[in-house]
Parts: structure tokens; C-alpha cells; sequence
């Protein structure tokens, strides 16, 4: 798994990305982003996204896929 950050995530430390690059093996979004350190309350503010799909919590990744994460931004 490759996963990259964008814009003003607070990106956790390099090696809890390696183990999470390294060691996930597929589950949820939501299982992911708690391998890479953040709270349940902090997954409705990141989106992640893998080619052009913006994936759901409830999404299943696996140890192939390369994802971005960013901050959910709104605008009007």
C-alpha cells in the first residue's frame, strides 16, 4: 500500500506510515486511517480517495492500493 497526504492533514509520524504501508493487510477506511494513528471523531474530516474514487468509512482498501488523504474542504 502506498499512501500519500495532502494540503493540511496532519500527516502522522514517518514511521507509523511505513508500518501502515507495510503491515495493513485490507480492511475499512475507517480501519486504516486508525493504523495510521487518527481518532474515530477525525475520519468524517479526512477523505480519502484512491484513483479518481472518493472512498466511504465503510469502503474495504487492500495492501495494493495507492490512496491520498486530504482535509474535507468545503466553500461557497
Amino acid at each position: 500500500m502506498k499512501v500519500s497526504f495532502f494540503g493540511p492533514v496532519q500527516v502522522p509520524p514517518p514511521e507509523v506510515v511505513a508500518t501502515a504501508e507495510r503491515e495493513f493487510s485490507g480492511g475499512t477506511v475507517r480501519d486504516l486511517l486508525a493504523a495510521l494513528g487518527f481518532g474515530p471523531e477525525q475520519v468524517w474530516f479526512l477523505s480519502v480517495v484512491r484513483g479518481d474514487e472518493r472512498l466511504a468509512p465503510e469502503d474495504r482498501v487492500e495492501a495494493g492500493d495507492e490512496l491520498s488523504i486530504m482535509l474535507v474542504v468545503g466553500g461557497g
